[in-house]
């Protein structure tokens, strides 16, 4: 991906959408594993086992050296990283992978960015090491009370999404000096986990902190200003589950279009129906639409551009073009839609509690308003 001239005056860099040859080679792979691990039969029969995530398909992620490829070798070597991440995690969406991947990629990216956590990065690397990450939510967060020998945290966070598959916990909490973050593991006393199973199937935790201690040494970026790591790490989750939000949107549209011109009604598919074939094509340019400002996204992060306005724009289309896409994919099947067994109903679930991960749509475009505003005037 390229750098093209600009002429705003905001100097953000735009991007070219076409695939290096490593970022390609890391995409097939990742859908390849993908689509042999996570098949609707086997998909079917993870969930059945009754496990917080496919072990599986975990071990064969990280085997093949997929998270390692997003983290830097050195100055020369940057990694796939956000780019990357978004890559691996539209391959996921597409097959309805479950496993922790797009808040474990993030946390190693942060990990590898400003250092700190103990020992997790590592563990990630090995595939030993799986991170949860809790961020505040509107009404609620995690209080940090600063001692002697580090923070003591109390408060409770209703959804630790995909919690219970983590080993560790990255969470931001609040101080009289701003927002840290830490790294904990899931094991540490003070932390109570109440597991609950989202409308997706997988497995989530509301969590509560009771004088939970946490030290230095856990910190992301100990020598960092506060509010720094916190700010750097929201808008890369973000744009990360707008990704498995794409890939979800995109195959479930692929299979719509499948079903619509076999279907027969009245003796000819049901895709020659103008109402039909129009419904599908507004759903085609959701997930497009989304898929093209995630992408873009990851590369103004990757690229120091205008992270967080694009972080924020993919986002807030995830959330109102997924829910418009996969609404339009479920009713075009008909009764067999809102089947739950249904294949195109687990997509339709998937992405309806991506829509208020992390913060409803409103929350986000609030967000995007609060970047946007002070650049009033500085476009041309």
């Amino acid at each position: 991906m390229s750098t093209a001239n600009t002429t705003s005056t905001l100097q953000a860099p735009n991007m070219e959408f076409t695939l290096d040859e490593g970022q390609q080679a890391v995409a097939d792979l990742a859908g390849q594993i993908f689509a042999q691990l996570s098949s609707d039969e086997l998909h079917i029969a993870s969930v059945n086992t009754g496990e917080a995530f496919d072990a599986n398909l975990w071990e064969q992620i990280t085997q093949a050296g997929l998270l390692d490829a997003l983290l830097p070798l050195d100055e020369d070597e940057p990694g796939l990283g956000m780019v990357g991440v978004v890559l691996l995690a539209r391959e996921q969406g597409r097959c309805l992978g479950r496993i922790p991947f797009i808040t474990t990629a993030v946390a190693a990216l942060a990990l590898a960015e400003f250092g700190g956590g103990r020992d997790a990065l590592a563990g990630i690397g090995e595939g030993t090491a799986r991170v949860g990450v809790l961020l505040p939510e509107v009404r609620q967060r995690i209080n940090g009370r600063q001692t002697a020998d580090g923070w003591v945290l109390n408060g409770c966070i209703e959804l630790g999404y995909v919690f219970p598959s983590s080993t560790h916990l990255m969470v931001q909490f609040h101080t009289e000096d701003g927002e840290l973050v830490a790294v904990v593991e899931a094991s540490r006393a003070g932390i109570e986990i109440d597991q609950f199973k989202g409308i997706s199937n997988l497995e989530h935790a509301a969590l509560a902190f009771d004088n939970v201690t946490v030290t230095r040494e856990d910190l992301v970026g100990a020598e960092r200003p506060a509010g720094e790591v916190a700010a750097w790490i929201r808008p890369r989750l973000l744009t990360a589950a707008a990704a498995l939000t794409a890939g979800a949107c995109e195959e479930a549209v692929r299979r719509t279009a499948i079903f619509v011109s076999e279907r027969e009604q009245f003796g000819r598919p049901l895709s020659t129906n103008q109402g039909v074939a129009l419904r599908a094509a507004d759903a085609h340019i959701d997930s497009t639409v989304t898929w093209l400002t995630t992408i873009d996204a990851a590369w103004q992060l990757d690229n120091d551009g205008e992270g967080e306005l694009a972080a924020f724009t993919a986002s807030w289309c995830a959330r109102e073009g997924g829910f418009r896409a996969v609404h339009a994919t479920q009713h075009l099947h008909g009764g067999m839609g809102a089947d739950l067994d249904n294949h195109i109903h687990r997509f339709f679930v998937w992405v309806r509690e991506l829509d208020v991960l992390w913060g409803s749509a409103g929350q986000v475009v609030e967000e995007l308003a609060d970047v946007i505003l002070p650049l009033e005037g500085s476009w041309v």
